[in-house]
């Protein structure tokens, strides 16, 4: 086998595994979500919430409690991607002097309940105030 067929061959074995982590990943993903609600049945029953035959909005309930859970890690996972792929300066929105950012912690209330999401947050020597930068001036 010559030089240009070995090229060839890692060019297709790179690209066939970049299509399959996004079918991997989505099996993961289901597998450990019937995982999480077979735990969550396990807590219901081992904690007395649930005993005997419950009435389905109970079920309801509970499921969609665990769901409200995910979301608000999911939420906070993403952000924190968000924050770690960003600059580390922003133009003061008042000045215009780069200041540094840096990543803050901060309770917000989304439609599945309070979570704690982290983002870029400046302080301006100049103008001697905390901002938040735009998406704009972050490069969005």
């Amino acid at each position: 086998m010559d030089g240009s067929q070995e090229i060839g061959l890692q060019k297709n074995s790179s690209a066939e595994r970049d299509f399959q982590e996004p079918v991997r990943l989505k099996e993961r993903l289901d597998r450990l979500l019937r995982e999480a609600a077979q735990v969550a049945v396990e807590l219901s029953r081992a904690d007395g919430t649930i005993k005997g035959v419950p009435h389905y909005s109970l079920i309801e309930g509970q499921a969609h409690e665990l769901g409200q859970q995910l979301s608000r890690e999911l939420q906070q996972r993403q952000m924190n991607e968000v924050v770690a792929s960003q600059a580390l300066t922003a133009k003061c929105p008042a000045c215009g002097t780069r200041c540094e950012l840096e990543p803050r912690k901060r309770k917000v209330t989304s439609v599945d309940g309070e979570t704690g999401l982290q983002e870029l947050a400046g302080y301006c020597p100049c103008c001697r105030r905390d901002f938040f930068p735009s998406p704009r001036s972050l490069g969005f």
